[in-house]
């Protein structure tokens, strides 16, 4: 059997096993012959976030099956590293290798199967690995704050003037608030005290009696010689 025939027999074969929505074949011109095959990773189970498809892209060479086909592999390069596609690839091309000479993609499509399975538990384990970064993280952020600054001579200085002024700050705040709520209550003394420019005010008024003037019109003559009488007799004392 030619070539030719092997490829076309497998074709129909393919078509018949699997369904339109699985099997593409996107030429059927020997030899240039291609097809692609789609896989769920999930066929049995509710729908998740975890579930990605896989097309397996097939070209059957001129001389296939003596040949190994040209294999590929596509939707899946935002879920896997280039390097972990590759890895898959070259383990779907030792299957082909092991069947060379006869019609292989079945062998191909059962191997991918099994190799979908090895890449959602790798999802799996990259997806409790980032989990438990975040918890990781998490926790540490949460000793840091307990944990605190490190103290060193140069940041503790640095707190104590700090602490000293502010401190120094709230407390003649607060003895100015004292002084102005006892404004109003305090004793002549306490006004002396606090305030010099009573005592000049005394000075003053004190000095200002010697230079008191006596209207003498405005008193009658008795009244008169009685506060010449009181001086007389001040001095006198």
């Amino acid at each position: 059997m030619s070539h030719q025939e092997q490829q076309e027999q497998e074709i129909e074969a393919l078509e018949a096993i699997y369904s339109e929505e699985e099997i593409q074949v996107i030429c059927r011109d020997y030899p240039n012959i291609e097809l692609s095959i789609e896989l769920k990773s999930n066929q049995y189970d509710d729908p998740s976030d975890d579930d990605f498809d896989v097309s397996l892209g097939i070209e059957f060479t001129e001389s296939y099956p003596d040949e190994i086909p040209i294999i590929t592999l596509a939707g899946i390069e935002d879920v896997f590293s280039e390097e972990r596609i590759s890895e898959s690839i070259q383990k779907l091309r030792a299957v082909a290798e092991e069947n060379l000479g006869m019609v292989m993609v079945f062998a191909i499509v059962s191997a991918l199967q099994d190799e979908i399975g090895d890449l959602v538990e790798l999802k799996k384990k990259a997806k409790e690995e980032i989990k438990e970064i975040e918890k990781e993280k998490k926790e540490a952020e949460s000793r840091k704050k307990f944990e605190g600054t490190v103290v060193t001579p140069e940041s503790f200085r640095e707190w104590k003037e700090k602490f000293d002024s502010e401190r120094k700050a709230v407390i003649d705040a607060a003895e100015k608030e004292r002084l102005a709520n006892l404004a109003g209550r305090l004793t002549g003394r306490q006004l002396f005290l606090r305030d010099a420019t009573l005592n000049l005010s005394d000075v003053t008024l004190i000095g200002a009696q010697d230079e008191v003037e006596i209207d003498e019109s405005l008193f009658d003559n008795e009244e008169l010689e009685g506060l010449d009488m009181d001086s007389d007799e001040d001095l006198d004392e």
